[in-house]
């Protein structure tokens, strides 16, 4: 199953701070840079969600979660602040 940090979901909850009400970010593949990206998007009806604070915050797709089922959406700390990252488990 994949997981969301307390920690990654109070990254994704600033990320949207100025976004409209209701909006989440999505989890999609980015072929160009080989890896994962987060878009603003809506839930849609087959979407798994993740909360942050009664807040969605994430919204993947069922092929998405398919392919994510053995990550963990962690913080890396970098020199230039707090990251997003993907754990195996």
């Amino acid at each position: 199953m994949f997981t969301v940090t307390e920690e990654a979901g109070a990254r994704l909850a600033s990320k949207l701070e100025k976004k409209e009400p209701g909006m989440a970010l999505r989890f999609v593949r980015d072929d160009e840079r080989g890896g994962w990206a987060v878009r603003p998007d809506k839930a849609t009806k087959t979407d798994t969600a993740f909360a942050h604070k009664g807040h969605n915050v994430l919204v993947i797709d069922e092929e998405s979660s398919d392919l994510l089922k053995n990550k963990i959406l962690g913080i890396k700390e970098t020199d230039e602040g707090p990251r997003l990252r993907l754990y195996g488990r």
